[in-house]
């Protein structure tokens, strides 16, 4: 029998295993569930900006930036901001971290780290406040679906606002490139989401 006959009879076994692995697709573990990418970055001077559409009963929507983005408020809508790699939507919830650190890490949407002074963001319309960026100065990215994020909407003849559940928030917008913080889930605390900032 020749060498390369051989050689490739030695590999059939291998080839029969990988074809009835199961395969992952991309964003997808081996059993079709979407898994959680996270990236990390750090922003010089991070803000959270209240960010409120022209128009009267249009959205606020928290976004997170360096302060020396906030001029791109003035000229740029709020799809346009959401397709910018320097901005970010703040996040929504707690999402565990995959892996064994599922149960000591959490991500949370960093607007509670927000300062309590809100200052204008120059466009007339909009607001910000200073983030509190834990030690490390990272913070994580996680590609989220728009249809989670919803108006923040004036209710009609009150001050304040509310969210509008009835409509996607972001319109003509798939995804959305959200920002969370790292949090430390206290042993007492574990599977409820909440704890102590990392510093």
């Amino acid at each position: 029998m020749k060498p390369l006959l051989l050689f490739a009879l030695s590999l059939l076994p291998a080839a029969a295993a990988a074809q009835h692995a199961p395969k992952g697709r991309h964003g997808r573990d081996a059993s079709g569930e979407a898994q959680l990418v996270i990236g990390r970055v750090k922003l010089d001077d991070p803000v959270l900006v209240f960010y409120r559409q022209e128009g009267p009963g249009k959205a606020v929507q928290q976004l997170v930036m360096s302060k020396n983005q906030l001029p791109l408020l003035r000229t740029l809508t709020l799809e346009e901001l959401a397709q910018r790699r320097e901005v970010f939507v703040d996040g929504l919830s707690s999402l565990a971290l995959p892996g064994t650190d599922a149960q000591k890490f959490r991500l949370s949407g960093p607007s509670l780290l927000a300062g309590a002074e809100r200052r204008p963001a120059g466009d007339g319309r909009s607001t910000y406040a200073r983030l509190k960026v834990p030690s490390p100065g990272e913070l994580y990215v996680v590609r989220e679906s728009a249809e989670e994020y919803r108006h923040f909407v004036g209710a009609p003849g009150q001050q304040g606002s509310r969210i509008d559940f009835q409509t996607n928030g972001l319109p003509g917008i798939d995804s959305v490139r959200a920002i969370y913080t790292l949090r430390k889930i206290d042993a007492a605390e574990r599977g409820a989401g909440e704890g102590a900032t990392l510093r």
